[in-house]
């Protein structure tokens, strides 16, 4: 008995709660919401597209060889450096400005995100520790002076 009141109370409820108007006129009331003012009627066919055709691509979305990380090995080291693709990695959040260290010795230094997975640890130190070995052998221990940062896996 009390199943039954409730199931009478569902349907009810679901009765009341259904609407009668179609898909497309719950849209345009939707759309219609807006908080300063008696709402207006808006017509999704040009309104979605406004400011659209003001959009236009920068200058520097052209992708470079550059903006991708290749990591350094035995293999590859001597090319990317021809290259000047070669770059020490550092793992966290936050990227600093490391131009003038790059400028000076060649080198970039990439940030990526502060996951480190087994495999990405493994490739970043000895990637990190090829390049601290040409740097070092280069120009001594400077490098680490002007880098401020110890790159993954180097400490």
């Amino acid at each position: 008995m009390k199943s039954l009141k409730i199931t009478t109370a569902f349907a009810v409820f679901f009765l009341l709660s259904c609407s009668t108007k179609n898909q497309h006129q719950r849209n345009q009331d939707n759309l219609t919401f807006n908080l300063n003012q008696t709402p207006t009627k808006i017509n999704p066919k040009n309104n979605l597209n406004k400011g659209l055709n003001k959009m236009k691509p920068s200058k520097n979305t052209e992708l470079q060889k550059s903006d991708f990380l290749t990591y350094a090995n035995a293999d590859n080291f001597e090319y990317l450096l021809k290259e000047n693709n070669v770059a020490l990695i550092v793992f966290g959040m936050v990227s600093n400005d490391y131009s003038a260290f790059e400028k000076k010795y060649g080198i970039k230094v990439k940030t990526e995100n502060c996951v480190i997975s087994p495999g990405i640890s493994k490739l970043a130190t000895a990637n990190n520790l090829i390049i601290s070995n040409y740097l070092t052998e280069k120009f001594d221990n400077d490098w680490k002076t002007d880098l401020e940062i110890m790159p993954f896996g180097l400490n």
